[in-house]
């Protein structure tokens, strides 16, 4: 039996810019766990050290064919499809975070009657699309099974929508525990003597500036904390702001190579996501480095994080909540406070590896059952 395994993204492979989702999948398709014989994806100079044959392909965006000509926009992925059906007895698809994408192949193989040759798998990078019931049940139809990223996800995709049919495995997103870890005692104190912090607790903000990430929540609460610079300094990495605070540096974007560094210089991590986060990236990366965190309870983050990581917080919109967590870590550090390791709740990139590897074997296995 001739069964093909294929993935297809809207991004390109390697995406030039920066993305958790397209970083762990240039992993793997470089790793010794690809499984994976097509990759369908958009056009790009990049290339990868994998075995995997790419099916680069023209996109075709623009609004009015879109409005006029339904389907020509993902026509080229279509036609990779069908070239691939011929070739195959059976594929495993598994489509990357694209509603309309994933609404445009089943649609293909409806009308070419090739639903019996394509087993549909759909891979959720966030929390939820939050469509309405007649949309989600056009999306989730013909697609055997979904990958979402927490257990806190599916539930609630499953209690949003009056039918959810598709099976469904959760994989954790990874963490590169070759660059993210924690250092010795010593090591860090000469970080912090490095960049003129001894002597100091040095909380840390690490995230893109937008209203959903938090930033104003944390330094309002901070100028209400009023701790002296003396004993307590925030860094800000990520946000251009040129506005003076009382013991906060914004340090401004970093290259994403280079973040490492503030999460093994910093005592406390801040996580003030007030948004359905998809998982929390930067939190696992900074439990991996050792920092105490204080997380917003806020989409995915309870599915690796709770209070004996750190101090979690189920209303992070109230200030004084903040404030609180602050004045409560800045005693634990205080008091030398020994954080434990929480690099066992997050899993390495071979492991995720595995795991994704595992979702493929599992329909190949079943489809050789049947014959």
């Amino acid at each position: 039996m001739n069964i093909a395994k294929v993935i297809i993204s809207e991004h390109p492979i390697p995406y030039p810019k920066n993305g958790s989702w397209s970083q762990r999948m240039e992993y793997f398709l470089e790793s010794d766990y690809n499984c994976i014989d097509y990759y369908i994806c958009g056009k790009t100079n990049g290339t990868l050290k994998s075995k995997t044959t790419f099916y680069r392909v023209n996109q075709y965006k623009s609004k009015f064919i879109s409005k006029f000509f339904k389907g020509y926009r993902y026509k080229e992925y279509t036609k990779s499809i069908r070239d691939l059906l011929l070739k195959h007895d059976h594929l495993i698809i598994c489509v990357v975070d694209n509603v309309k994408l994933k609404i445009a192949i089943n649609s293909y193989l409806e009308k070419n009657n090739a639903l019996n040759k394509v087993t549909l798998i759909f891979y959720n990078c966030g929390y939820s699309y939050y469509l309405d019931d007649t949309t989600n049940a056009t999306f989730l139809k013909n697609c055997s099974e979904m990958i979402f990223l927490t257990e806190n996800a599916y539930l609630y995709n499953k209690q949003k929508y009056i039918e959810f049919t598709p099976e469904v495995t959760i994989i954790n997103n990874p963490v590169n525990k070759q660059k993210f870890f924690s250092i010795p005692k010593l090591e860090k104190e000469s970080l912090l003597k490095e960049n003129q912090l001894q002597d100091k607790i040095v909380y840390l903000w690490l995230s893109h500036d937008r209203e959903k990430k938090g930033l104003n929540i944390v330094l309002n609460s901070w100028k209400d904390w009023n701790k002296s610079p003396d004993e307590a300094q925030l860094l800000v990495v990520g946000a251009k702001r040129s506005e003076k605070i009382n013991g906060v540096q914004f340090i401004g974007q970093v290259p994403s190579d280079l973040v490492d560094k503030y999460y093994k210089m910093a005592h406390v991590y801040l996580f003030p996501t007030l948004c359905k986060e998809g998982f929390g990236l930067s939190l696992a990366q900074a439990m991996c480095c050792g920092c105490f965190s204080i997380a917003a309870n806020n989409g995915g983050v309870s599915d690796f994080f709770n209070s004996e990581n750190g101090i979690l917080i189920d209303n992070p919109n109230i200030v004084a909540n903040w404030v609180k967590s602050f004045n409560d870590s800045f005693e634990l550090m205080n008091q030398n406070y020994q954080v434990q390791s929480f690099e066992n709740q997050i899993l390495s990139n071979d492991e995720w590896c595995q795991k994704f590897t595992k979702v493929f074997d599992k329909w190949e296995q079943r489809f050789k059952g049947k014959t």
